[in-house]
Parts: C-alpha cells; sequence; structure tokens
C-alpha cells in the first residue's frame, strides 16, 4: 500500500488548484541560516500552501492570496519581492470578522507577522510586528490593507470587496441551503458532494477565471484609493 506521505497534489486537490499563480519571493533569512543549496533561490508560494496553512479553501483565503499577490506586484513591478521585507497594516482587529484568517494568510506569504512573530537576529531579519491590526475602516463593507516596502516605505492601498464578487443569485441561494444542512450533518452524499462543488466553483472563478477582479480589488498608491472614493 503506497505511503500517502509520498502522493502528489496531484493526486490530493482539485485540479484547478495547481492553475492559480503562484507568488514568488526571496527569502534572505533563510538564506543567510544555510537552508538554500544555492544564493539567490527564489521560493514559490502557492494557494495549496494556504490551504495547508488553514486547513481549507474558502472565499476568504482566496481573496487574502489575491490581495497580497496583487499588491505585491504594484510594489515590485520589476522585481522580486523580499519575504520578510513588507509590513501590513490590517484596518480591522484581529478577532473581528474574517480579519484573523486574513492576517494569518498574509503572514504566511510576506513572513509579516504581529506580536509573535521573531524578534530578529541581531538588528536583522525581524519579522515581529510587521503585521499590525486596528486601523480605521475606510467603509464598513470594504476590507483594508496597507502593504509596504521596508526598503523604500513605498506602500500601496488595497481594498477587498467580498460583496462585489460575481456569483449567481441562485448558486448563492442554494450554498447557503447546503451549508447548514453540512454543518448540522443533515445532507445526505449527494447533497455533501453539490456543496462541495459550488463552495469550489466560487473559490474557482476568483482564483483561475478572476471574474471582474478589479470590481472586487482595487490597488492603488497611498491616498489614491480615498482619492477615488471622493470622485465617484
Amino acid at each position: 500500500m503506497a505511503n500517502n506521505l509520498d502522493q502528489k497534489y496531484d493526486d490530493i486537490f482539485r485540479d484547478f488548484l495547481s492553475e492559480v499563480d503562484p507568488i514568488r519571493l526571496n527569502e534572505p533569512f533563510a538564506e543567510t541560516l544555510g537552508a538554500f543549496k544555492k544564493e539567490d533561490t527564489v521560493l514559490k508560494y502557492t494557494y495549496i500552501d494556504v490551504i495547508k496553512m488553514a486547513g481549507h479553501a474558502c472565499p476568504t483565503t482566496a481573496g487574502a492570496f489575491l490581495c497580497c499577490r496583487e499588491a505585491l506586484k504594484k510594489l515590485y513591478p520589476d522585481e522580486i519581492p523580499i519575504r520578510g521585507d513588507i509590513s501590513i497594516d490590517i484596518h480591522g482587529e484581529p478577532d473581528e470578522g474574517v480579519y484573523g484568517v486574513i492576517g494569518q494568510v498574509l503572514t504566511l506569504l510576506t513572513g509579516a507577522a504581529p506580536a509573535s512573530g521573531f524578534r530578529g537576529l541581531g538588528h536583522k531579519f525581524k519579522r515581529k510586528d510587521l503585521l499590525k491590526f486596528g486601523l480605521k475602516k475606510n467603509d464598513s463593507n470594504t476590507l483594508s490593507f496597507d502593504f509596504k516596502r521596508l526598503d523604500n516605505n513605498r506602500t500601496v492601498c488595497v481594498a477587498y470587496h467580498p460583496d462585489k464578487i460575481p456569483f449567481a443569485r441562485e448558486k448563492a441561494t442554494r450554498l447557503g441551503e447546503l451549508l447548514e444542512k453540512v454543518v448540522w450533518e443533515a445532507a445526505n452524499k449527494d447533497e455533501k458532494i453539490e456543496f462541495q462543488n459550488l463552495w469550489m466553483e466560487k473559490v474557482r472563478d476568483m482564483l483561475v477565471e478572476e471574474k471582474e477582479m478589479n470590481r472586487w480589488i482595487e490597488i492603488g498608491e497611498k491616498n489614491e484609493l480615498k482619492k477615488r472614493d471622493k470622485n465617484n
């Protein structure tokens, strides 16, 4: 019998999850301490890594992954981002809504950690307090995050609008009905499969199809989004 530890991702996860564009980062801390065989190694962080960390796939973790990926593209247009050289301010509290889960995803991807993070090796590689919660919300229906490069202080603001993610109303209604049954262990086998397919359809629409993503993820330089909101 084959050992499950030898299984490939293709044997475990839905096929589309391997199609999601990854985030590539340099990790000088790991290089300094000798984890890599070669210098200038580029690490690839995938959405499957997020699933393994969070224990599930969902619109929240998918949105967090995409917000981070797109913010890093804006901050490092012609460079590989440097993990541990990015700070993130979250406009919300860690125990409020889904901010805590999103914070965990952002820590995994960027190395930016809350107060429990690594204190540093001498004056270098500090991760502690690079991820902070509690900034004032810009809008009650919007999840907002500020990503800053520590080498040049360039900052981009991300506005994430989960309510604007396109998903057919009848599918959303059916998904809610099935979710309640699944949670209360009242769903039969066919209903469980239907629920899982609908749930992952929305995740796929976000991660692979990126349906109308510019409507539900807005990214701009610091203060740019505020000016845009005032003009609308």
